[in-house]
């Protein structure tokens, strides 16, 4: 596994393969959520030089709950960043926090293969 390829795999999938309709639709439909992480873990996979099935199951249900269930604005309300999640800080804010915490899973997913956990 190259962490920093994996890392390169998420910033295509969330972003250059990520169009306006699961963007938008993504918290409101399982499907179109299922889909985005379907391209999403593919993406962190292929480029990330990952060939693990479970890897990649572990990638894809990470990325369903937290960006299917609303994740991110109840993580940083839970830890007192309300006010950071409104305007004028919001929509950015939630943007960043959610991007430290698919990189966070990424790195930690990375850790556990590299300590052969997955085999």
């Amino acid at each position: 596994m190259d962490l920093t390829s994996a890392i390169i795999g998420h910033l295509v999938a969330d972003y250059l393969l990520q169009f306006d309709f699961i963007a938008e639709n993504k918290k409101k439909s399982s499907l179109i959520c299922v889909l985005h992480c379907l391209i999403w873990a593919s993406c962190v996979c292929l480029l990330g030089d990952i060939w693990n099935v479970t890897v990649f199951n572990v990638l894809f249900i990470t990325h369903y709950i937290q960006d299917r269930w609303q994740l991110i604005p109840w993580y940083m309300k839970t830890i007192g960043q309300n006010n950071f999640t409104k305007p004028p800080l919001a929509p950015w804010s939630l943007i960043v926090v959610d991007n430290v915490w698919h990189i966070f899973t990424i790195w930690i997913v990375y850790k556990l293969c590299m300590n052969q956990v997955f085999i």
